[in-house]
């Protein structure tokens, strides 16, 4: 197979890229970086990939977030880079290691391809010991990058969207985490006030700790009320993230409260 060719499997699978990813997939193929970090990610074959069929529909069969393709990972650990190419946030990537998170941590392939090329230089480069981290765990959402006014529309209707399902009753537990974890990842920061309905002491606890994060660094002062009430509950005994002697409420207040002072 030419080299140019590398998407050209998928698409006979029915796997839908647009015209610009299927550019950015072909260059990667052709011009994949070298690396000897044992654990960055390295695109796979199409025959690799198609060793992941189904994984992410088996766990979460029919999740509304829409389907997706394993096409990064790694032989040396248990870890994936997953491409959504259907439903309300097509053309976003998750990085799976550790817990099922399937929600974006880039918000198209051109940040990601960005990312990897960043990383690798910046980092490898300097001989950075924990560089392999900044693929799978302490990733940079979206490379830092801000969105443009049409993603922050395209996104903001994206987790509406999302919203209608995550407000299902009697929801599985991956799934209802998985729709929050989306929701919370792609909702554009001058949006987040709409996720303070959710701070509250009945809220699961890993979408609590996510939801923290988020209103944290969409700097969100308008969540202090509802803020001071589940700091006031975690005092007492509420448990947030799954830590016992949590105290993430307590330190997202502070830190709105210093915004908000200092606006």
């Amino acid at each position: 197979m030419n080299t140019s060719d590398y998407v050209t499997p998928f698409l006979a699978h029915g796997i839908d890229i647009s015209p610009e990813d299927q550019a950015i997939l072909n260059h990667w193929h052709e011009a994949q970086p070298v690396s000897d970090g044992y654990a960055v990610p390295k695109l796979m074959s199409f025959e690799e990939s198609m060793e992941y069929d189904g994984f992410i529909q088996d766990i979460l069969p029919g999740f509304p977030g829409g389907e997706s393709v394993i096409l990064w990972g790694t032989e040396h650990i248990s870890a994936v880079v997953g491409y959504y190419y259907t439903g309300p946030i097509k053309g976003t990537l998750y990085v799976l290691h550790g817990p099922t998170d399937i929600s974006p941590r880039f918000l198209s392939l051109a940040r990601f391809y960005d990312y990897y090329r960043r990383i690798l230089r910046d980092y490898t480069d300097h001989g950075h010991p924990d560089y392999d981290e900044k693929f799978w765990r302490n990733i940079d959402f979206n490379d830092n990058q801000p969105l443009t006014a049409e993603e922050t529309e395209r996104f903001h209707l994206a987790a509406r969207e999302l919203m209608t399902f995550w407000k299902w009753e009697n929801l599985q537990e991956e799934w209802y985490e998985n729709l929050a974890f989306c929701i919370i990842a792609i909702l554009p920061d001058c949006y987040a006030g709409e996720l303070i309905p959710y701070i509250r002491k009945k809220e699961d606890e890993y979408v609590l700790e996510a939801l923290c994060h988020k209103l944290v660094r969409a700097r969100c002062v308008e969540a202090i009320p509802a803020m001071e009430k589940l700091a006031e509950a975690e005092e007492k005994d509420l448990h947030i993230g799954g830590w016992s002697d949590s105290r993430t409420a307590r330190r997202t207040l502070a830190s709105l409260l210093q915004i908000a002072d200092s606006n």
